[in-house]
C-alpha cells in the first residue's frame, strides 16, 4: 500500500503530538486494501484513560463532506436538482435578510458560494427538530454577497443542506447520517448521537483542562458540531470517494456521477493556504500538480483533517483533543507523509515578503460578518487589523504581504490558530469587497 511501515507513522505521530504539547491523537492511512493507524496519548486526562485505535473523537466540520454526500445520495435518487432554488425543497422557510437568498442552490451551497454569512453558533436544543429551529435563526442576517458570485465558507449553509435532507428523507439528520451513510459504508466507529456515546470510547477536548459540554449545539450537526469518529474511519471515508463510490464491501453509496460531481471545482479560495478551490463538498489543493482533495475542522473539544489523493489511491486522517493544535499536527504529518513518503510536493508555509508592495487603501475600512467585526487601518507602511468577536477576544495584529491580496497575521490567534492566511476580494473599482479569515468571508460595511 505504502512506502512505509507501521513503526515509522507511529513514531511520527508520538513525536508530533508531544512536539505541539497536544493531549491525544491519531493517524490513519488507507490505500487499496491496506490500512496503518497511530494512535498516542490520553483520551481523557481526569480518567487516565488512554487513546486506543477505536477512539472516538469529534471531527469538526469535515463533517461537511459527509453532510453533502448524504446531498448527493439524493440527487442520484432524483429527489434533488443541484441547480434549482432551494425554495423547491424548503418553503416557507427565510434564509437571510432581503430577497436574493430566494437564488441559492444546493450546488452553491455545498459549494460555499450561496453568500450566506457563516450564521451563529448557537444551541438550538437537543431534539430531533433542532436543525430546523437553527434555520429559523437566519431570517435577519443579511447575505455576504450575492449568491454565485464570490466564495465564503458558512456553516449556516451547511446546516441548511442538513435541513435539505431531513426534509427529503423524513429522518432527522442524524438519523439519515447514521441510516444511509455510516452503516451502509462499515464506518461503525463514526458516532453522532448522545444516546450512541456510550458505546464508543470517547476522547474530550483538552484545553486548560477538560473541555465541557461535549457537544455545543446539536442543530449545527450538519456542519460539525457533533460526529465523532476514528481517524482510520475517516480514512476508510475518503476511500469511499478513491472508489468512485463504493464502499469497502461493494455497497453503492455514491454514483461515479456524483463523486465527479462532488471533485468538481467550483470557485477559487482567496485565502489559498487554506485551499486553492472549492468542489460540491470538499475543497481541492493542487501539490505540485497533484490533485488533493478533503475537509478539515475543529470543535471545543477536537480537531480533524482527512485528504484523499487520487492519483496515489491513499487516504490520510488525522484527529486531535486538543483542538487548537490539530491544524498545527495536521501539517506536521503532511509534511512527512506526503512529501518524504509519497514524492508529493506539500508547499511549504509561505513566508511574508517584505519587498512586496500593496496600496493599503484598498483594504483600510470595516468588515463584518455575524458575532464578527474586523477593522482594517494603515500606519505608514504597517497595515494593521482588528478583529472584535473571535473567540470572545479582541485581537490586533500587523497583516504581513505573502502575494497580491493576500497577508499573513502576525498573530495567527486572529486565524483561531489554523495557520491560514487573510486575503481580500477586490472589486472592479480597486476596493476590497470581502474579508476572508482563511475560509470565511466577511463584507465591506465601510
Amino acid at each position: 500500500m505504502t512506502p512505509f511501515s507501521a513503526q515509522a507513522l507511529q513514531d511520527l505521530c508520538d513525536h508530533s503530538r508531544a512536539k505541539l504539547g497536544i493531549t491525544g491523537a491519531q493517524v490513519a492511512i488507507a490505500g487499496g486494501d491496506g490500512l496503518l493507524q497511530a494512535v498516542s496519548g490520553t483520551a481523557n486526562a481526569e480518567l487516565g484513560a488512554p487513546v486506543t485505535d477505536d477512539t472516538v473523537f469529534q471531527i469538526g466540520s469535515t463533517t461537511k463532506v459527509y453532510t453533502a454526500a448524504l446531498v448527493m445520495q439524493l440527487v442520484d435518487a432524483g429527489l434533488v436538482d443541484l441547480d434549482a432554488p432551494v425554495t423547491r425543497y424548503l418553503p416557507g422557510v427565510r434564509l437571510a435578510a432581503g430577497e436574493q437568498w430566494r437564488e441559492i442552490t444546493p450546488r452553491q451551497l455545498m459549494a460555499m458560494t450561496s453568500g450566506l454569512d457563516n450564521g451563529p453558533y448557537a444551541d438550538t436544543g437537543r431534539d430531533d427538530d433542532a436543525v430546523a429551529r437553527y434555520l429559523g435563526l437566519l431570517a435577519g442576517i443579511p447575505l455576504s454577497f450575492p449568491p454565485g458570485s464570490s466564495y465564503g465558507y458558512s456553516n449556516a449553509s451547511t446546516n441548511v443542506s442538513g435541513a435539505l435532507v431531513e426534509t427529503l428523507t423524513g429522518q432527522c439528520w442524524d438519523e439519515a447520517l447514521r441510516d444511509r451513510l455510516l452503516r451502509p459504508a462499515g464506518l461503525v466507529e463514526s458516532v453522532s448521537l448522545f444516546e450512541e456515546l456510550p458505546y464508543h470510547r470517547v476522547a474530550v477536548g483538552h484545553v486548560d483542562g477538560l473541555v465541557r459540554p461535549w457537544c455545543f449545539a446539536r442543530g449545527c450537526g450538519p456542519a460539525g458540531s457533533s460526529l465523532a469518529a476514528t481517524a482510520r474511519d475517516l480514512a476508510r471515508f475518503g476511500q469511499v470517494f478513491l472508489r468512485r463510490g463504493l464502499a469497502a464491501d461493494g455497497t453503492v453509496m455514491l454514483s461515479a456521477d456524483a463523486v465527479a460531481t462532488m471533485q468538481s471545482p467550483q470557485a477559487d479560495v482567496p485565502a489559498r493556504t487554506f485551499a486553492d478551490s472549492w468542489c460540491v463538498g470538499p475543497y481541492r489543493k493542487v501539490w505540485g500538480g497533484v490533485e488533493v482533495f478533503g475537509h478539515s475542522g475543529t470543535t471545543p473539544n477536537g480537531s480533524s483533517c482527512l485528504l484523499w489523493v487520487p492519483a496515489h489511491d491513499v487516504a490520510v486522517a488525522t484527529i486531535v483533543n486538543t483542538p487548537h493544535k490539530g491544524y498545527p499536527f495536521a501539517d506536521a504529518i503532511f509534511d512527512v507523509v506526503f512529501r518524504d513518503w509519497l514524492g508529493v510536493a506539500k508547499p511549504p508555509r509561505p513566508v511574508p515578503d517584505p519587498r512586496l508592495e500593496f496600496e493599503a487603501s484598498a483594504y483600510t475600512g470595516t468588515y463584518d460578518a455575524h458575532g464578527v467585526h474586523y477593522a482594517i487601518t494603515a500606519a505608514g507602511d504597517t497595515l494593521l487589523l482588528d478583529a472584535h468577536g473571535i473567540g470572545g477576544e479582541q485581537i490586533r495584529t500587523e497583516l504581513l504581504p505573502i502575494a497580491d491580496h493576500r497577508f499573513l497575521p502576525a498573530d495567527d490567534a486572529v486565524t483561531g490558530h489554523h495557520t491560514w492566511d487573510i486575503a481580500f476580494t477586490i472589486r472592479a473599482d480597486g476596493q476590497a469587497s470581502l474579508l476572508h479569515n482563511g475560509a470565511f468571508a466577511a463584507r465591506r460595511t465601510a
